[in-house]
């Protein structure tokens, strides 16, 4: 093969080289370059080759790798979201008992820290003061 062919073919290979590819896809590519590679035998230079790639329906199967591969990622992006959806639905309900599991356990810790806890009770208590006297004060 032309040495300028091949360059054209390697960067044309490599143009898949920054995508992540199921062993699926990495087969489908190299049974298509495998084709490519013939046509790049028969080809006296570079010149003749880009005319006769261009002409080829090997061409539109290179183009149409590259929407394949994007059309993967989306399906992949798509399960990962459907995933993520159906765990936050299934545990949902419980985040919100969790949540005031834990806070409750951390004011259970702090009240047992001397001046902490002192201070928690105050806190409790000027705020109950607080609420009450709401009650009790006149309307306008």
């Amino acid at each position: 093969m032309n040495d300028q062919v091949k360059i054209s073919i390697d960067a044309r290979k490599n143009a898949f080289n920054s995508f992540e590819l199921t062993d699926k896809r990495k087969a489908e590519i190299d049974k298509l370059f495998a084709e490519i590679e013939k046509l790049g035998n028969s080809c006296q230079d570079a010149g003749d080759f880009e005319n006769k790639f261009a002409a080829s329906p090997l061409n539109q199967e290179y183009m149409d790798m590259f929407t394949k591969i994007s059309m993967d990622g989306m399906a992949e992006q798509a399960t990962k979201n459907a995933a993520e959806g159906a765990i936050r639905s299934a545990i949902g309900a419980k985040v919100p008992t969790t949540k005031a599991a834990v806070h409750q356990k951390a004011y259970d810790a702090a009240r047992d820290i001397p001046v902490v806890g002192d201070a928690i009770d105050l806190g409790q208590k000027a705020s109950y003061i607080k609420h009450l006297g709401g009650l009790f004060k006149k309307k306008k």
